[in-house]
């Protein structure tokens, strides 16, 4: 009898606990692709794009006010942010300069633009963080910009971080856009 007892209070307690759900959040441009309607080939590419190696990872993070870093087990990312980042600042950027900026760049690219990415959490004032450096190397020169905001978070929990951190991006995507020599940008 007990034995009975015992196996019916580990099957409830079995029951009871089920595993958390893990959400995948999935960073892609709502810029539809116009089929047949190309965009002015720029000579623009994108060339590296980096990570800090504290956020190139699964799980979204939070910065704590203290210096402590918490990634989330079960709200992560779809595929890794490097690859990403690179599908959607190159879409938004097309978007913002009216010219087609490739994804990779090629031997025969005039412009590169070299994005890192320094931080990109949700802090513990209910805010998303982007601090990003691009360079942008042309003819031979690099010329050098900074971009560093947060955007408050409309709601709570990892759905409005996810929706503030591509408010942001989508604003560095504009910046960059913005810095692009004028025969780029103007394709």
């Amino acid at each position: 009898m007990r034995i009975l007892c015992v196996i019916a209070a580990m099957l409830l307690a079995a029951c009871s606990s089920q595993p958390p759900q893990t959400v995948t959040y999935l960073l892609r441009s709502e810029v539809a692709a116009s089929a047949g309607t190309p965009l002015a080939d720029s000579g623009v590419a994108l060339g590296n794009i980096r990570v800090a190696s504290y956020i190139d990872q699964p799980g979204l993070v939070l910065a704590g006010g203290d210096g402590t870093i918490n990634a989330a087990r079960n709200h992560v990312w779809a595929e890794p942010l490097q690859v990403s980042l690179r599908r959607y600042l190159a879409t938004q950027i097309s978007d913002a300069s009216g010219s087609d900026i490739a994804a990779n760049a090629m031997p025969s690219t005039s412009t590169r633009v070299d994005v890192s990415v320094d931080q990109l959490h949700g802090n513990g004032k209910g805010a998303a963080v982007l601090v990003a450096y691009w360079e942008i190397t042309a003819d031979g020169a690099s010329r050098a910009f900074r971009f560093s905001e947060q955007q408050a978070l409309a709601g709570d929990g990892y759905d409005a971080l996810v929706r503030a951190e591509e408010a942001l991006l989508q604003r560095l995507a504009d910046a960059i856009a913005a810095s692009l020599p004028a025969a780029a940008s103007s394709g």
